[in-house]
Order: structure tokens, then sequence, then C-alpha cells
């Protein structure tokens, strides 16, 4: 039961690996949630049920890089977590048309809440300033939160989709408002880096999953090979935007600062990652249906080219926004190639898959085109 604080040096540990493998499968629930509906209100119930799942992530991420998660009480409460999310995860296909199902998600997530909250107590140990800190943002967060989910669960439809997207809203709302000039710290920026790195990570694996899961309903001719080829690159697309330079960038903006102001920009880091994670995951539901029909001439269709190009788009703002707040500038190109991928939406939804792919590893790209070096006419 001991806590075990951790150091500037710390890093992610096998245990928090093995947690975040329960998100990949919470994931891919979420993912056949979207396309087993495959309208707008499938797309809404999806991110609600992100944005729940998100939370619950982003408060381990935040724990374990203050107490170390493979010993100790921060050991027990990641293994709690770990069952508790599995749990939520498998009620995630019909958590809105079964009550069981409803009740269960609701219940996981709130149990989650209560664990983090006892560990992160524990965790505060004799700093009276944490502490108060951890009861005022949870004592404000979790009654409303669980308020909606639980009357949403009860309720169901329509009310249910209401009260979910409210409780994400919610909680987003409370934590950043509840948080600003608070205790909150931050010891290792390595860790909180390498943390959402891998929560990225996680995403694009779910694309390609999506990928291999379409493409493994047809007979393998030359026809889904080259589809499936596209979306992977499509997906390789999308980790250039983040990983070559923008990571490190990121890594080093958090690190150059210290106590409140490190606290607060990896917060906004963490914020904008909730937009980066759920545009992969609604670009991998585009990319499962356009593979769903790589071997017909039929066009994307509007459910397709929302997820695929929308989702796209939602991706290049969210990483402009990110690189901006770390770096203080962001890419132009990335601006430009977000506008491209929103109108491009009509034109995606009459295109066969193939040119509708490459279309959307273009624009993807676009960021990565290295711009002109400007040399200086000698006088």
């Amino acid at each position: 039961m001991a806590t075990v604080p951790t150091t500037e040096e710390h890093r992610a540990t096998p245990l928090e690996l093995f947690f975040d493998v329960v998100y990949v499968f919470a994931f891919t629930q979420v993912t056949h949630l979207m396309t087993a509906e495959a309208n707008p209100i499938g797309i809404l119930q999806g991110l609600a049920v992100f944005g729940v799942l998100w939370w619950s992530w982003a408060s381990y991420a935040w724990l374990t890089n203050q107490v170390h998660a493979g010993r100790g009480i921060g050991r027990l409460g990641t293994l709690a977590a770990i069952v508790l999310v599995f749990a939520l995860a498998l009620a995630i296909p019909e958590a809105f048309h079964d009550h069981s199902s409803r009740v269960t998600f609701a219940g996981g997530f709130i149990a989650v809440s209560v664990v983090y909250t006892a560990v992160t107590l524990a965790a505060a140990g004799t700093d009276t300033r944490l502490r108060r800190q951890v009861l005022w943002t949870m004592g404000t967060t979790i009654v409303p939160v669980s308020t909606a989910l639980l009357a949403g669960a009860l309720l169901g439809g329509t009310a249910q989709l209401v009260l979910w997207l409210a409780a994400v809203v919610i909680e987003g709302i409370t934590v950043r408002v509840t948080s600003r000039g608070g205790a909150w710290r931050l010891p290792s920026a390595t860790h909180f880096s390498e943390r959402h790195q891998l929560v990225v990570i996680l995403a694009l694996g779910e694309s390609i999953i999506s990928i291999g899961s379409g493409a493994s309903t047809h007979h393998l001719d030359a026809e889904i090979l080259t589809a499936a080829m596209f979306a992977v690159g499509l997906a390789v697309a999308l980790w250039w935007n983040y990983f070559p330079h923008l990571a490190d960038a990121a890594q080093h903006a958090i690190a150059s600062r210290a106590g409140e102001g490190r606290a607060s920009l990896a917060t906004i880091g963490t914020y904008l990652h909730a937009g980066i994670v759920s545009a992969v995951l609604l670009v991998a539901v585009g990319l499962a249906t356009a593979m769903h029909q790589a071997e017909t001439a039929r066009a994307l269709g509007g459910f397709g080219a929302i997820t695929l190009s929308g989702g796209l788009a939602v991706y290049l703002i969210t990483i402009a926004l990110y690189e901006r707040s770390m770096t203080g500038q962001a890419t132009r190109a990335r601006w430009l190639a977000a506008l491209l991928a929103a109108i491009s939406i009509p034109a995606l939804a009459s295109m066969p898959t193939l040119p509708g792919l490459l279309l959307a590893i273009v624009i993807a790209l676009i960021p990565a085109v290295p711009r002109p070096t400007l040399r200086r006419t000698p006088r």
C-alpha cells in the first residue's frame, strides 16, 4: 500500500502499457459502434462513449506521472482500473440499445473515477494543498457527471445521448475551471509526452485493425490489396503529421517549464489530444467503410466521406492547434490541408474507394512538403 513518488526521469512502465491494451479494445468497440449505426447519430454516440473513455484514460495518465504505477498503491489502483475499464468496454456495442449495458457502462466509469480519486488522495500524502485540489476537482466533477451518465442510462433514447454528451462536456469544463491556478503537479515531462504519444499510436493501431477487418471480408485480389495499401498509406500520413518533429517539440516545450506553468501547458496538451485521438478513430471508421466497399464500383457515400475526410480535417486542425500551443506557431500548410479535407467531403462521397483514398493521402501529406528555403541575395 506504499506510495512511490516519481521524478523527472520517470518513464512509462510495463503496467501502463498493459493498461493501454484495454483501451485498444475499448477504441475498437467505439469504431464498431459507429460503423454499426453508419449515420450521424451513430457518430455522436461513438463520440459520447469516446469522451467518457478519454477522461478515464487521461486521469490515470496524470496519476501515474505522480505515483509509480508498478509499485504499491499505484499498482493496485491501475490493476483495478484495468478490470473496470474492460467491463465497461464490453458494454459499448449495446450501450445505446440494452438497459443492462447502459448501466454497466455508466457504473463502470463511476467506479473507475472513485478508484482514481482514492489513489490520488493517497499519492498526495502530506501535501495538504494537493489533497484539497483533488477533493475540489473530483468533488465538483463526479456528482454532476455521474448523475448525467446514470440518468441517461435509465432513460435511454435521445435523452441518453444528450445526457452522455453533456457528461463529457461537464467533466471537461469542471476539470479545467477547478484546475486553474491549482496544485496539480507534473513531475516528469518525458513520461507525460510518452503516454500521450502512446495513446496516439493506439488510435493509429485501431485504424490498421479497421483496414484489416474490412479487407478480410473480401477475396484478396489486386484491387483489394491496392485499396488496403492506400488505406495504410493514409495511416502513415497521419503518423507523419504528429511524430517526426511535433512530438519531440512538444516534449521539450513542457520540459522547459516548471511548477504551475508546466501543469497548465500539459493540461492544454491533454485536451487537444482528445481531439487528435477522436479524429483518428473517425478516420478509422471511414477506412473500414471504404474497405468494405473496395470490391465494388460504388461511391464511398456520405457516411464514409464524413468520417474519412471530416475526421482528417479535425485531425489536421487539432494537430495545428497543438503545434501552436507548444511551439507558438503552426505550419500554415496544416490549416490549408484541413480546409481542403473539409471542402472535399462532397467530392469524396461521390468517388469510388481508390481515388477517394488517394485524395485523402495527398491532402494529409500537404503539411509534410518541405518549405523552400529563401536565399539572401548578396548586396
